[in-house]
């Protein structure tokens, strides 16, 4: 079968026409791709900053944003058939820690976990993959047009279900109301940041995208489409405003001198959560720490980092998506700006196609929706 394969350390990227698709094992399911959203962790993994490849296997088939259709069931699979559209989660456990054994794998103690199309486990840049059903989400017809933006979007899900965790320590008090509308800031217009800023409007929250773009671009005008402000902060964070400050602030653009600039915009009481990853090899940081963290103690605020998405998270993310494009209709499906054919992944790999939120690669043709 055709799929896109690297070999990590090393960088770059392939499309072999020979890998041999796995066997289907009693119990798995045997999945066509659809088409597969690339992300910036494929970019680095092409780039050889990290990835590894199966062992025993001399590569490592890419893509973990996956969309397909379930092409044939083996014995003793109940729950799916021939047809069913369903999204593939990423992570598997080690199986050895309580969280693994419990399908909390997000939350690993070990490490020793796999993450398909990442590290140790092959991913969905190719024609087929064979899964066990506990790993597949099936996805209603209604929603394909979106449904390759579920893995995206779960991982938005666990960071703002964290955060909110975190905010509910203040508890209701009894006989008063609620001080004001929550609020939220979010960094990066990129897929995370624009499925936050989605599901944080659904949420009740006020919420204030930032980003280094002027009003023209796409992201700016989904976030006025449903009420959210888009802030330019090329010129500095002070484009947010002088006196505002963010009850919850999802952080989406990796960048550790950012990270730490945040903690300035958050409110009495308020949580930033980190999802996005710094490049460890980076210039290291000057920040006044004394001063950073002695308002973090005062306010009593918390900062939270947040990775990869268990099932749970998946399947709320299909809620919302729901939620979405019956609010929004159509609006979330144009955070793709383009499908591109498979045989197009050097040019979509490597940065030189695609929109600015979102490229999907078309494995099957025909098979996608439409953008």
């Amino acid at each position: 079968m055709r799929a896109i394969v690297v070999r990590p350390p090393g960088a770059g990227a392939e499309l072999r026409n020979d890998v041999p698709p796995a066997p289907l094992t009693e119990g798995a399911v045997r999945v066509e791709v659809l088409e597969c959203g690339v992300c910036g962790t494929d970019h680095d993994i092409v780039d050889g900053k990290y990835g590894r490849a199966p062992a025993g296997s001399p590569y490592l088939i890419l893509g973990h944003e996956n969309l397909g259709t379930v092409r044939e069931v083996g014995p003793g699979v109940v729950g799916f058939a021939p047809g069913d559209l369903v999204v593939a989660t990423v992570r598997r456990g080690c199986g050895r820690c309580r969280f693994c054994r419990s399908n909390r794998s997000d939350f690993c103690e070990t490490g020793m976990f796999t993450e398909r199309g990442i590290g140790g486990a092959h991913g969905y840049m190719a024609e087929e993959y064979v899964e066990l059903p506990e790993y597949l989400v099936k996805v209603p017809p209604t929603l394909r047009p979106v449904a390759v933006l579920l893995e995206p979007l779960s991982v938005v899900e666990k960071a703002i279900f964290q955060g909110q965790r975190v905010l509910d320590r203040k508890e209701p008090t009894p006989g008063e109301p609620k001080t004001e509308v929550p609020t939220a800031l979010v960094t990066g217009t990129g897929a995370i940041g624009m499925l936050a800023s989605f599901v944080l409007t659904v949420r009740g929250y006020r919420v204030t995208a930032i980003d280094r773009h002027g009003e023209e671009t796409l992201a700016a005008g989904l976030l006025g489409g449903i009420g959210a402000r888009h802030v330019n902060v090329a010129g500095g964070l002070a484009a947010i405003g002088p006196h505002s400050r963010f009850d919850l602030v999802i952080e989406a653009s990796g960048s550790a001198v950012l990270d730490f600039s945040l903690i300035e915009y958050l409110g009495p009481n308020g949580v930033l959560v980190l999802t996005g990853i710094p490049d460890a090899g980076g210039e290291p940081s000057r920040v006044p720490g004394g001063q950073l963290f002695r308002d973090v103690v005062l306010g009593n605020q918390a900062l939270v980092g947040s990775v990869n998405a268990n099932r749970t998270y998946f399947e709320a993310g299909l809620r919302d998506l729901t939620v979405i494009e019956e609010r929004w209709p159509g609006r979330l499906g144009r955070m793709i700006e383009a499908r591109r054919p498979l045989e197009e992944f050097a040019a979509v790999l490597s940065r030189r196609v695609g929109g600015t939120i979102k490229t999907v690669l078309t494995v099957r043709p025909g098979g996608a929706a439409a953008p």
